[in-house]
């Protein structure tokens, strides 16, 4: 940078007229002081408003900690610099860059390239305390945080054909039981990446239970079997039973409310809602399930709707005459016991397999599975808390053409409570392994698998949301 010889006398003789031409952009309290005090951005065709843009100074440089929304230009914006005192300011750009020149002073009118833009430097208003120089760096996202990646982490866990599995999240792990009727697997994972084979570890969990309706709740797993038998387990590991006999349980289905909730047949052949809130005693509830209501193998998601109300969703699976096609049903339930079927409104759901998944994630609800009909891949998004489902936007969340979706897959979201509220750039490797879906396992047809692949919105990579 070259100024003239007569650069210190400009600065004497023209103070007064220079704070008055920048008074849009300054502002003068102590006259002493040339620090830096803030920094906003016009709005224009790509900054929609002010305010968007948030700088802060990050040792020695003024910097956006969150980054400005994906392709926002930032080549041609009107800045707003503010300073305890100042009697002018400059900015520093790279030789050749579109001004030809390397520095121009800041009048509160003209557009910036902040793309070249890199230092600021600013004089007192009292011309004696030295200029301080400050770096810039403007942010702005490099990738669409609406697109979901997509990925295989690894083959099968084992080699056994499973004729039941299930994956649950417990204690910031992942567990994932299988057997065959003549043997039991588990296999955990703290990341979903890396699995360990668990199996000797297994105690008091049934060869032969049907695993699909397992499920977590108040810090313990539960799982029925035959019926009458309730295991639960505190540690994912050791199982202990306990038997029933004031009802029949038909499954478990989910968490609603602070209670674990199974549909039951009483001792009349009548079926209904229980509910428990210390996973030991059991209340029937008044009432008998809606017609049509089913009874086994149905998908469930308990979340929080956009309102912040709890919720819960059941849809598919048999009823209780074993009749699976009838049940063209999607239930919503905001205390497990009056239902709405959605389905009489909208019939977008319908068509999921018995044996499939629905999840909640990013105050949206995803469907995975397979078709009733021809068994073709199932994938739907509900943004309404599953009232209407469409194909997501393939442009920014299609499936890999070999993820084959299955009946019976764990489609689980994790994110480890320990990485709650990090955004320290150490921790970035955790929160790329963090609020993923996992796709884990499935059968197809008469055979089992165990892969594992995982999906994630963009969005959710980011250290600051």
């Amino acid at each position: 940078m070259k100024f003239n010889q007569f650069r210190q006398f400009f600065f004497l003789s023209s103070i007064i007229l220079l704070s008055s031409c920048l008074g849009t952009t300054t502002v003068t309290t102590t006259s002493s002081d040339p620090a830096f005090v803030s920094l906003t951005f016009a709005a224009n065709d790509s900054i929609p408003y002010i305010g968007t843009a948030v700088f802060t100074l990050v040792d020695k440089t003024i910097v956006n900690l969150d980054s400005l929304p994906y392709k926002t230009r930032i080549d041609s914006v009107t800045p707003t610099f503010k300073f305890a005192s100042t009697s002018g300011a400059i900015l520093y750009y790279p030789l050749g860059n579109k001004y030809n020149k390397d520095s121009a002073w800041i009048t509160g009118t003209d557009t910036v390239d902040f793309r070249k833009a890199k230092y600021v430097k600013n004089f007192a208003s009292d011309g004696k305390t030295p200029s301080i120089k400050y770096g810039i760096s403007v942010n702005v996202h490099q990738v669409d945080p609406e697109v979901y990646t997509w990925s295989k982490v690894t083959g099968d866990l084992n080699q056994i054909n499973a004729t039941s599995q299930k994956t649950v999240v417990k204690s910031d792990t992942l567990f994932y039981y299988s057997n065959d009727g003549t043997s039991a697997k588990l296999n955990l994972s703290t990341d979903g990446y890396t699995w360990n084979d668990q199996t000797s570890k297994l105690s008091g969990l049934p060869v032969n239970s049907p695993l699909n309706d397992m499920i977590f709740f108040n810090g313990k797993l539960y799982l029925t079997q035959d019926g009458v038998n309730i295991y639960s387990s505190s540690d994912g590991f050791n199982w202990t039973k306990k038997a029933v006999s004031e009802f029949t349980f038909k499954s478990l289905a989910y968490v609603l409310n602070g209670k674990l909730w199974a549909v039951v047949q009483n001792n009349d052949l009548s079926y209904r809602f229980s509910s428990t809130g210390d996973g030991i005693t059991w209340g029937v509830t008044a009432g008998t399930i809606p017609d049509n209501f089913p009874v086994k193998d149905f998908a469930a998601v308990s979340y929080s709707s956009s309102t912040g109300k709890a919720k819960v969703l059941v849809s598919g699976g048999y009823s209780a005459t074993d009749n699976v096609n009838s049940l063209k049903t999607n239930w919503s339930s905001e205390d497990g016991v009056y239902w709405v079927d959605f389905n009489t409104e909208n019939h977008s759901l319908d068509t999921l397999a018995v044996g499939g998944s629905v999840i909640s994630y990013d105050n949206k609800l995803f469907a995975f599975g397979t078709r009733r009909i021809n068994g073709g891949n199932y994938f739907k998004v509900s943004v309404d808390d599953g009232l209407s489902w469409q194909r997501p936007d393939t442009l920014r969340n299609r499936l890999p053409l070999d993820l084959p979706l299955r009946n019976y897959q764990s489609v689980v979201v994790f994110k480890p409570s320990s990485l709650k509220g990090v955004q320290t750039a150490d921790k970035k490797d955790q929160i790329l392994k963090s609020n993923r879906i996992f796709i884990i396992g499935g059968i197809l047809g008469t055979t089992s698998h165990s892969d594992v692949w995982t999906g994630k919105l963009n969005r959710k990579n980011f250290l600051r949301q």
